[in-house]
């Protein structure tokens, strides 16, 4: 029987570890490079790295981080804005949470 709950945990254990890993690359560091891609749009890095930590605590707390380099940049401050009031996000939350993943989108090909 320990065996069989052995067995059973194992691939479990390995599939949350994998989503993990998603998770991570479905939000990159702040890097320079953002920060030079977000200067257009007066985006400092404060609010960048705010907007990562939302995306990373507070969207994962209902579904898994999607790959933003899906959505087109239009659609993002709709899906942000949608989904804001089930993650109680203000009005400063959702725009650096809509900063971040549209300087993301920026740096994928």
């Amino acid at each position: 029987m320990k065996r069989l709950l052995i067995a059973l945990a194992l691939p479990a254990f390995a599939a949350i570890l994998a989503s993990c890993e998603t998770s991570l690359k479905s939000a990159p560091p702040v890097t320079a490079a953002f920060i030079r891609a977000s200067r257009q749009e007066k985006v400092d890095a404060q609010t960048l790295e705010s907007g990562r930590k939302l995306f990373l605590n507070r969207c994962i707390q209902c579904h898994a981080l999607p790959e933003v380099a899906r959505y087109d940049s239009t659609r993002i401050p709709r899906i942000v804005g949608w989904m804001s009031h089930r993650a109680h996000l203000n009005a400063a939350e959702r725009e650096a949470l809509v900063k971040y993943l549209l300087a993301v989108k920026s740096e994928k090909p």
